[in-house]
């Protein structure tokens, strides 16, 4: 073998591709160095060089012929071509390249991320074998001759071979915990082929330059917009303990901190993450939510762009953002259709080792499966904010947009589609574009409720405007002093109400009016939003609801309860007794206010009723009453007749009152009469008692 090479200066013509080819030529000279002209390396070198010539700036025939003959490769290359072969190394090995946007690239890594002189070798060969036309076929070329076979080992022979690097070099470099794996610069493949980060060769084929940020050039910039923090105040104290929970961990630059963010399409989690990075002061970055081709990623390329950010990112001054975590814990599939599952055992040590706090979303976390969800630092789940909270987030948006809507145009467009902020600063932006106002954002939101509906129009959540007038309420007991009792200073707050009487007869009226006074917000379920028809499913909602409640701080109220506590004596199904189980057990368990409405109160179980502190009977309006209502509602005096009518409530008086404002002319008091007739018709009902008596006393 020859020893060294001599370098001859007596060729100008400059290289076809100057960095390419000269970095080829590197190769070539460290392979003729290492092998013997008997070898079949050395037929492949002498090819290799034929075809190669002219761009290497060699004369015309200065190459003994090319002989790729199968004798040719077993016996070698002559002694007089080999001299020829050392002698065209020479004169090509003498032309000085610059440096093209592929160095520069693998420089901003080797500083960016400290790599060593024999990293950076490596990864400059790796990303050369995928751009440059020459160093594939030297490396095809002389791994084809040696029939290596398919495994890591024998790669890193090939790779120490052109390089010029102990094989024990190589191969530490390339460990699965080595700096070039663990960033995910290189990968390895399913027959221990070494391949660079497909994105930045990518990039590098687009000519791009690295530019002094490279993270967002690799693995994108973030589009989440931050809200302001009270947007979110429906999640209650869990957002305040994550905020600190990150903020501790980037100050602190502590490992393995992972935050899941998970619910419904629609609640705000990417919106959210924005928000709580602005909190803390930290950057938050996204992981290659798109290739650089803005395509979507594959599984193995957000991966890699997990480990690449965990090394680009600067820790104590980052928080990344992993939208959509289900693509990394779902089977995949590989190139010939087979589906694969992701390491278990690599995942979980992938979390466990993280140097940047990561923020993961997903609408689905049964996808992540519980041993991923143990390795989560904090769980926090996105809820859709209730009609209350989202009113004042339209008000707010409406502002910050250009567009004031009144506290009766943001409640209607919060009933229209119950979903996250990020819904209805799109649907304002849409607006103020259009150059429109509340009819235009609601001409928006209808469109994207009809959208989510599929085609239809969903049933809007109920318009509550009833306003609580105590002296049109007949009950079975001081509300005043009650109140003052309840909100008294000191007083607890684990307090259950239970509220009977017929429809319009103010039972919700009061109890949002005693949330008002208690200073919380009520928290409204009817039965249709917590029965389920699959099993388990009601048992889940009513949690959930008892949860939501204690998570925000508000005055829970069950409508229709009777259909959720109805008597287990009267249970055939065994899925009916479980559901009266689940909200009795809650009920004993809930340290803040709740109460219950029915119109059926024989129907509810025994054993809930010892459950309500507070047992309130609503009932139809005396006869003076009635007349009030008459004076208040129509500014008219009663005719004699009303005091006939003896199931009359305040809803009917409202209900009349809306009918006669689309007439044209005011109405008389006998059709005012007549109109409260017709809606009191049929009841059953008399001022006597009905349902039990309170257990509360004054």
């Amino acid at each position: 073998m020859t020893d060294s090479l001599e370098f001859l200066p007596d060729l100008t013509r400059p290289f076809a591709s100057e960095g390419a080819l000269a970095w080829a030529l590197r190769c070539a000279c460290n392979v003729y160095r290492a092998i013997d002209r008997r070898m079949p390396e050395a037929s492949v070198l002498t090819a290799w060089l034929n075809t190669y010539a002219a761009g290497l700036g060699l004369p015309e025939n200065s190459l003994p012929a090319d002989d790729s003959s199968e004798r040719s490769r077993r016996s070698g290359v002559p002694s007089r071509d080999w001299d020829i072969v050392r002698r065209a190394l020479d004169l090509a090995a003498v032309r000085q390249s610059e440096p093209d946007k592929l160095d520069r690239w693998v420089a901003a890594f080797e500083r960016r991320l400290a790599l060593d002189a024999q990293e950076t070798l490596i990864l400059t060969l790796a990303l050369r074998y995928a751009i440059d036309d020459c160093m594939e076929q030297l490396y095809d070329d002389i791994a084809r001759s040696r029939c290596r076979p398919s495994h890591l080992t024998a790669e890193s022979r090939l790779i120490a071979l052109l390089l010029a690097i102990p094989q024990a070099d190589i191969e530490n470099r390339l460990q699965g915990g080595a700096k070039l794996f663990s960033s995910g610069l290189l990968s390895i493949g399913s027959q221990g082929q070494v391949s660079a980060m497909t994105p930045l060769v990518n990039l590098i084929r687009r000519d791009t330059s690295p530019a002094a940020d490279i993270y967002d050039q690799l693995l994108g910039a973030t589009s989440a917009v931050p809200m302001a923090w009270d947007a979110f105040r429906h999640l209650g104290r869990e957002a305040e303990v994550v905020a600190e929970l990150l903020r501790a961990a980037v100050t602190g630059q502590e490992t393995g901190v992972n935050i899941l963010l998970y619910g419904p399409p629609g609640t705000g989690k990417t919106s959210f993450a924005a928000t709580l990075a602005e909190r803390i002061g930290a950057r938050l970055r996204p992981v290659a939510e798109t290739d650089v081709e803005g395509n979507e990623p594959t599984r193995d390329q957000r991966l890699a762009g997990l480990r690449l950010a965990q090394r680009l990112a600067e820790p104590g001054n980052t928080v990344l953002l992993f939208d959509e975590a289900e693509d990394l814990f779902v089977k995949h599939f590989s190139r010939f259709g087979e589906a694969r599952a992701s390491s278990r055992v690599f995942m979980h040590r992938l979390l466990e080792s993280m140097a940047v706090p990561v923020i993961w979303t997903a609408n689905d976390i049964e996808a992540l499966g519980p041993a991923v969800l143990r390795r989560m630092t904090m769980c926090l789940e996105l809820k859709i904010p209730t009609l209350a909270a989202r009113t004042v987030l339209w008000r707010r948006m409406g502002e910050a947009e250009g567009i004031p809507l009144e506290e009766a145009d943001a409640a209607r467009l919060a009933r229209l589609v119950p979903a996250a902020p990020a819904v209805a600063s799109a649907a304002l932006r849409a607006t103020r574009l259009a150059g429109g106002g509340p009819e235009t954002a609601r001409l928006i939101v209808e469109g994207i409720a009809r959208a989510v509906g599929g085609g239809r129009l969903t049933t809007p959540e109920a318009e509550r405007v009833a306003i609580y007038d105590p002296a049109l309420v007949n009950a079975d007991c001081d509300l005043v002093a009650l109140e003052a009792d309840l909100v008294r200073p000191g007083a607890s707050q684990a307090v259950s109400v239970l509220l009977s009487g017929p429809p319009g007869a103010g039972k919700s009226a009061w109890i949002r009016h005693l949330a008002g006074q208690m200073g919380l917000t009520v928290l409204q379920k009817r039965a249709s939003d917590l029965l389920n028809p699959f099993v388990g499913g009601t048992e889940h909602n009513i949690a959930a609801a008892f949860a939501e409640a204690r998570d925000t701080g508000a005055f829970l109220v069950f409508d229709e309860a009777d259909s959720l506590l109805l008597d287990r004596a009267d249970a055939v199904r065994s899925w009916e007794i479980s559901e009266v189980n689940e909200m009795l057990t809650w009920m004993e368990s809930h340290a803040l206010p709740f109460a219950c409405t029915t119109n059926l109160p024989e129907r509810l179980d025994r054993a809930s009723l010892r459950r309500f502190l507070v047992k309130l009977r609503f009932d139809w309006l005396t006869e003076a009453q009635a007349r009030l209502a008459f004076r208040r509602f129509f500014n008219l005096s009663a005719p004699p007749e009303l005091d006939a009518l003896r199931t009359l409530t305040p809803a009917d008086f409202g209900l009349v009152r809306r009918r006669i404002a689309l007439r044209r002319d005011p109405a008389d008091p006998a059709t005012l009469l007549r109109l409260l007739s017709t809606e009191s018709a049929d009841r059953i009902g008399s001022r006597g008692r009905i349902g039990f008596g309170t257990e509360f006393s004054n």
